[in-house]
């Protein structure tokens, strides 16, 4: 038992010798364990049919998921205590969600970043001394690549941005920070909203500049995730010089338990609070901005909404939309419109909609069918 243990942890056996590394060992045993109960429970209330239970206990059946899910990947409590990173075996693998690698309690790796970091790997068979400039030639392990995106793939054909909706930590975060009572930057995306609203022409511009701008996160996954790392240098770009996610997470505990991190950090310790403290400012007031325009993941996990296997579907037999119903497309608070597209690339499948929908016309699942055995329709209006 004592090697399962020290294996897991990634410890050497005098570690235990030390009483704040036993208790963080005791701790993280006891969070995973309640974590477990907890999820067990969910499951057997049968909570995730959201449909059946109404939005108030939706959201906080959610809310409890999200939780867990970050109680859960980060509950390296010896990190937590000692202001150390988990360097064991399951560092090698990747949480679906942007969990910064070098959070103190992290268990993995963040996908992001570890598609970043295998750029700086290299075949030495295969490089070679360059004569001309004297410098030595690294050929890239390429394969890697190819593994990681397998895994990523994998993900996003299951159950395609569900991971952002319910399992990403900085997603959570931003859930809690909206959460706050203030008044929201909100816009009406029904076109009979629209035509509703005090000045429609202002509205029509601003959605039109928000659609344009969540082609952001797009430009920064080629961009400083694919091309840089991969062309100009070997170097963690999104991560190094962009991630709140991994400032949050990463940045501030390690920073505040280790003086000397701070110092060497440098400059980029103000560049990236300044980026975070944007985002958790506007998150009060937007739902989401991080994962809006920004978010390289999300960017990937989009591609596959439309085909995964997890799906959401719209029953038109029972949708009110023709009688002037849009609850589903004023409550989504990632600006979609369910009854159009179901699936629309933006859907993080949060289960807002869902849980709203006063017809229960909103369905979502692995199985698009009516218990009476009618097909939901889950593509896009023609």
């Amino acid at each position: 038992m004592k090697n399962v243990i020290l294996w897991l942890f990634g410890l050497e056996e005098s570690a235990l010798s030390d009483p704040t590394v036993v208790a963080g060992i005791i701790t993280s045993f006891a969070l995973i364990a309640a974590v477990l109960a907890l999820f067990i429970v969910l499951l057997v209330k049968k909570r995730f049919l959201i449909h059946r239970w109404g939005h108030k206990v939706w959201s906080r059946t959610k809310l409890l998921i999200q939780s867990g899910f970050f109680i859960l990947t980060n509950s390296f409590m010896v990190g937590w205590f000692k202001g150390t990173i988990y360097q064991g075996k399951l560092k090698f693998m990747c949480v679906p969600g942007m969990n910064c690698y070098s959070c103190p309690g992290a268990w993995g790796a963040c996908p992001i970043g570890a598609m970043q970091a295998i750029f700086d790997e290299f075949d030495a068979s295969k490089s070679w001394l360059d004569p001309v400039s004297g410098t030595y030639v690294q050929a890239p392990l390429y394969w890697i690549a190819f593994y990681m995106i397998g895994i990523l793939m994998f993900i996003g054909a299951l159950c395609g941005r569900l991971v952002c909706g319910l399992l990403c930590p900085f997603g959570w975060i931003q859930d809690l920070l909206y959460k706050i009572p203030v008044k929201k930057l909100k816009l009406p995306r029904d076109d009979r909203l629209i035509d509703k609203s005090r000045n429609p022409k202002a509205v029509r511009f601003w959605l039109g500049v928000d659609k344009y701008m969540r082609y952001l996160k797009y430009a920064f996954l080629i961009v400083m995730v694919v091309f840089l790392p991969l062309i100009v240098k070997a170097n963690p770009w999104f991560c190094k010089y962009v991630c709140p996610s991994g400032m949050l997470l990463g940045g501030i505990p390690l920073m505040s338990m280790n003086s000397n991190l701070a110092a060497a950090a440098g400059k980029l310790t103000l560049q990236k609070l300044l980026i975070l403290g944007g985002i958790v400012g506007l998150s009060i007031f937007l739902y989401r901005p991080f994962c809006r325009y920004i978010c390289p993941l999300g960017a990937i996990y989009s591609f596959f909404n439309r085909f995964s296997l997890y799906k959401y579907g719209i029953d038109d037999s029972k949708c009110n939309r023709c009688k002037g119903c849009s609850v589903c497309a004023s409550s989504c608070p990632m600006g979609v419109d369910p009854v159009k597209n179901p699936n629309h690339p933006e859907c993080i499948r949060c289960g807002t909609c869902n849980s709203k929908c006063p017809q229960k016309a909103i369905h979502a699942g692995f199985r698009m069918k009516t218990p009476e055995g009618s097909a939901i329709r889950t593509r896009k209006q023609k």
